[in-house]
């Protein structure tokens, strides 16, 4: 008979992998799509969209990770999960609209914020995948 926390484990691993896959997909594939078919200004703005669109639903699998981990035990699974979903909700927070004007005589670079929203993307989800891992083993 199977247990109620190895199916816990399970949930924990299947949601933290689904949103691992999901950053995988925004960051990697999303990225070199649109800059391979697109002009910048177009890719830019579709990255940007994707990463901010895709964010929430990242952040809500991890959550639900963490939650099952936490039910089942699986301490380090769900602090490696709720910390993986804070860093995705970074991305709304790096890529919010500014209202600061750049000084004047300065001219200020758009793709940098789009850019570590990218790297911390790649970051999050590598421990979204090492949360699944750790849920998978009941850790």
């Amino acid at each position: 008979m199977i247990s109620l926390a190895a199916t816990l484990h399970a949930l924990a691993a299947l949601c933290a992998g689904g949103a691992a896959a999901s950053g995988w997909t925004v960051a990697v594939v999303i990225a070199n799509i649109a800059f391979d078919g697109l002009d910048h200004g177009r890719a830019d703005r579709h990255l940007r969209q994707s990463l901010i669109s895709s964010a929430p639903l990242q952040a809500g699998l991890l959550a639900l990770a963490a939650a099952f981990a936490l039910f089942s035990g699986a301490f380090a699974a769900a602090l490696t999960a709720a910390v993986s979903a804070f860093g995705f909700l970074a991305n709304l927070w790096t890529l919010a609209p500014s209202d600061e004007k750049a000084p004047q005589g300065v001219r200020r670079k758009k793709s940098t914020r789009r850019i570590v929203a990218v790297a911390l993307t790649l970051m999050v989800t590598a421990a979204a995948l090492t949360a699944g891992v750790l849920a998978a083993f009941g850790v």
